[in-house]
C-alpha cells in the first residue's frame, strides 16, 4: 500500500574504509548515415537529428569484499543474451575469484534507436541495425572496464533518501495507483564533496511523444545535465516502475517541458540529499534468482516468425531470464528484467523495508527486457490485440505468469 508520507529521508550509512568510487561514460547516439528508426511509438519513424547524446554511464563501487558495476544505457531495452555477452568480455579480464558484479539497465527513452526490432520500417522488418548494436556492446564494455579502472577516490560517506515528487509523472492506465516516489544516493570523499550521484525514478522517458524525430534522452537528459552542474560530479538514472503507464504529466510535448520535469527532479532530489545526514559505512551485496515463465503473448509467437525479435525460448517454449537484490549498506534496489507496474513497485518497496530497508527503489529494464509485467489480478488480455484499448499492456507482456514470478522472486531472496 502506498504511504501518504510527504517526504521520507533516511540517515546516510556509514561506509567502512576502503569503499572506491569509479565512473566512466562513453556517447552511444547513433550515426545518421544510415537509417535509423526511433523506438518506442510506430513503426517506420526515422531520426533526423540528433538533439542531444545519448549515453552509456557505468559506476563502480568497490570494497574489500565485493565490486559492484552499476551500467545504465540510454536505449528502449537490451535482451539478456545481449547483456551476458558484455558482462563475459569483462569478466574476460579478471580471474573468477575477482570478477566484478555487473548490472546492466536500459532507460526506456522513446527518442532512442531500435535495440529490439520492434519499431522497424514495417511489421516484416527489424528496426535493429546490427552495425550499431555492435558498437553498443563494444563501448558498454569499454566503459564498465574504464570505470573498475578509475576506481581509485575513496569514499567517506554516502547518503541515499527517498521523496514523494508529485505532479510531474502520472499513470495513464490506473490514476489512482501512482508511484512519485525518487530514490537518490550520492557518495562523498572526506572533505564532504560528491563523487558520484545516483537517482532513480518511476516515469517513461517520452516527454516529446511520437511526432518527434529527433535523437535524446529525454527528461533524463537535463536531470543528469542539472544535477552534474550542482554537484560537479557524474551522475547515473535509472528507471523504477514504469509500468502501466507512468509517463510524464506535461501540457505539451516538447523539450521545454522535457527540461522542465528533469530539473524539476534534479532539484527536489538534491535538495533532500542536502539534509541528509552522513557517517561512514557502506557494505554491498548483490543475490539473484534465476526465473522461467512460459511466453504465451501471441503478437511476439508472431514476432518471433518475422524475425523481429529473437526467439530465445526453450523447447518448453519458456524464457529464462533474472532478478536480483542489491544493498548498499541500508539502500537496497530490486532489479526486475522488464517494466514492472507500479503497483507491484509499491508492493516491493514496502517488503523490502519491513526487511530493514531505510530507503528503498526499484532498477526496471535490467539486464534483460520482457515488456510489461503486471499484477496477475489485473492481467486481461485483448479479443483484438491490435486495437487493445486500456489492455495495452498485456499485448506487450510475455504471459500473464511474469509479474507474479519475479514478485515470487524478489521475495524468495528478501
Amino acid at each position: 500500500m502506498h504511504s501518504n508520507r510527504k517526504e521520507e529521508i533516511s540517515q546516510a550509512q556509514p561506509a567502512r574504509p576502503g569503499v572506491l568510487i569509479g565512473y566512466a561514460q562513453n556517447v552511444i547516439s547513433p550515426s545518421l548515415e544510415r537509417p535509423v528508426f526511433l523506438a518506442g511509438f510506430a513503426q517506420n519513424r526515422r531520426a533526423t537529428a540528433i538533439h542531444d547524446d545519448l549515453s552509456v554511464r557505468a559506476l563502480a563501487i568497490c570494497t574489500p569484499e565485493r565490486t559492484l558495476v552499476l551500467c545504465a544505457l540510454d536505449l528502449i531495452g537490451f535482451f539478456r543474451s545481449d547483456i551476458q555477452e558484455i558482462i563475459r568480455r569483462v569478466h574476460d579480464h579478471f580471474k573468477e575469484q575477482n570478477r566484478p558484479e555487473i548490472l546492466i539497465a536500459s532507460l526506456h527513452p522513446h527518442d532512442g534507436p531500435d535495440t529490439m526490432g520492434l519499431w522497424g520500417p514495417d511489421d516484416h522488418t527489424s528496426g535493429v541495425d546490427p552495425q550499431y548494436l555492435a558498437e553498443v556492446k563494444d563501448k558498454t564494455a569499454l566503459t564498465i572496464l574504464s570505470a573498475l579502472g578509475s576506481a581509485t577516490r575513496e569514499s567517506k560517506l554516502m547518503k541515499s533518501v527517498c521523496l514523494r515528487v508529485p505532479g510531474l509523472a502520472k499513470n495513464a492506465r490506473n490514476p489512482e495507483i501512482l508511484d512519485d516516489e525518487l530514490t537518490a544516493m550520492q557518495f562523498l570523499d572526506e572533505a564532504g564533496s560528491p563523487l558520484a550521484s545516483l537517482f532513480d525514478f518511476a516515469c517513461h522517458p517520452e516527454v516529446m511523444w511520437e511526432q518527434n524525430t529527433q535523437v535524446s534522452a529525454d527528461y533524463v537528459g537535463y536531470l543528469r545535465q542539472a544535477v552534474e552542474e550542482a554537484t560537479g560530479a557524474p551522475c547515473i538514472f535509472f528507471s523504477g516502475a514504469l509500468g502501466g503507464m507512468m509517463t510524464p504529466d506535461v501540457k505539451e510535448h516538447s523539450f521545454v517541458e522535457a527540461e522542465s520535469i528533469g530539473r524539476a527532479v534534479a532539484k527536489a532530489g538534491l535538495e533532500a540529499l542536502g539534509n541528509a545526514s552522513g557517517s561512514p559505512e557502506m557494505e554491498v551485496t548483490l543475490v539473484k534468482k534465476e526465473i522461467k515463465v512460459k511466453l504465451t503473448n501471441i503478437l511476439y509467437k508472431f514476432a518471433f516468425r518475422r524475425k523481429l525479435l529473437p526467439d530465445v525460448r526453450d523447447a518448453q517454449g519458456r524464457i529464462t531470464s533474472e532478478v536480483s537484490l542489491i544493498k548498499v549498506g541500508t539502500t537496497w534496489f530490486a532489479t526486475i528484467p522488464g517494466e514492472l507496474l507500479p503497483k507491484l513497485g509499491l508492493e516491493l518497496k514496502e517488503r523490502m523495508r519491513a526487511g530493514g530497508a531505510q530507503t528503498a527503489g526499484i532498477i526496471c529494464l535490467a539486464n534483460d527486457e520482457l515488456g510489461y509485467m503486471l499484477p496477475a489480478e489485473d492481467f486481461r488480455f485483448p479479443l483484438n490485440p491490435f486495437k487493445p484499448g486500456k489492455h495495452y499492456e498485456e499485448t506487450n507482456s510475455i504471459s500473464k505468469e511474469i509479474g507474479p514470478a519475479v514478485m515470487e522472486a524478489v521475495r524468495n531472496l528478501l
